[in-house]
């Protein structure tokens, strides 16, 4: 006689494998003990099966893990980890994703900026991660790769990475992060510097330093976090020197 105890259930995810978004709604597997269960792969327009995580086909015998099946977007043909520095010699308009959305905060002309991952497409573009969910497109005419780190040769933060840069000192003001719905933001041991980590949307920080560079950056000192692009600093407290 059939068992009519239920098997243990599980989740089967679909998600792109470079953000982490899902591309389909998550599905629940029920069924009952000792069935047979198949999973198959969705096919999602504009993206490739890249890999599969857990068994897609068994028994509901409580062995069974969740499903996950992670996509690539077609286009995209290079995922590559990087380290290295851009010129940008004019403003340059950002984007939310590899030919994504346009967003408001356009980089300013004349200054570095550094990248930790780029993507070559399959039409010949390059783009480069400058941020958490940020993204510029490289363009020949108006960028150069900057292989060595352009402040490598300055003195550390306390007397400034670049020429005549002093950090002028807070008392503890109140912030949070002020930046995209459920994104994440890059935070360094100095302007331009290394990357100590990232800060979430509406995170509180506690200010201890304030400075502007030479391309006319403001950048907030969190007190345990480093340095945080002004631009993505919500105050708290109408006097900083309060």
């Amino acid at each position: 006689m059939k068992s009519l105890k239920t098997g243990r259930p599980f989740w089967v995810y679909y998600q792109d494998i470079d953000s982490g978004a899902n591309l389909a709604v998550p599905q629940l597997i029920r069924g009952y003990e000792n069935d047979g269960y198949t999973v198959v792969k969705k096919e999602l327009p504009q993206y490739k099966l890249i890999k599969t995580n857990g068994q897609t086909s068994g028994k509901f015998d409580g062995s069974q893990e969740n499903v996950h099946f992670y996509y690539r977007k077609k286009s995209w043909g290079e995922i590559e980890d990087i380290d290295m520095y851009l010129y940008l010699e004019q403003p340059v308009q950002q984007y939310d994703q590899v030919e994504g959305m346009p967003v408001d905060n356009i980089l300013p002309g004349e200054m570095y900026v550094r990248s930790f991952e780029r993507v070559a497409t399959t039409n010949g573009e390059f783009w480069y991660e400058v941020n958490a969910d940020r993204w510029i497109k490289f363009d020949v005419n108006t960028m150069k790769i900057v292989h060595h780190d352009p402040f490598a040769k300055e003195p550390p933060v306390k007397d400034g990475p670049v020429t005549n840069l002093r950090v002028l000192p807070l008392n503890k003001v109140p912030a949070t992060v002020d930046y995209l719905r459920g994104g994440h933001l890059y935070t360094y041991d100095y302007p331009y510097g290394q990357s100590t980590g990232t800060v979430a949307n509406g995170q509180d920080l506690v200010l201890i330093g304030r400075l502007e560079d030479e391309n006319g950056v403001t950048w907030y000192q969190n007190e345990q976090r480093g340095f945080i692009n002004g631009a993505y600093v919500h105050l708290t407290k109408q006097d900083e020197d309060e």
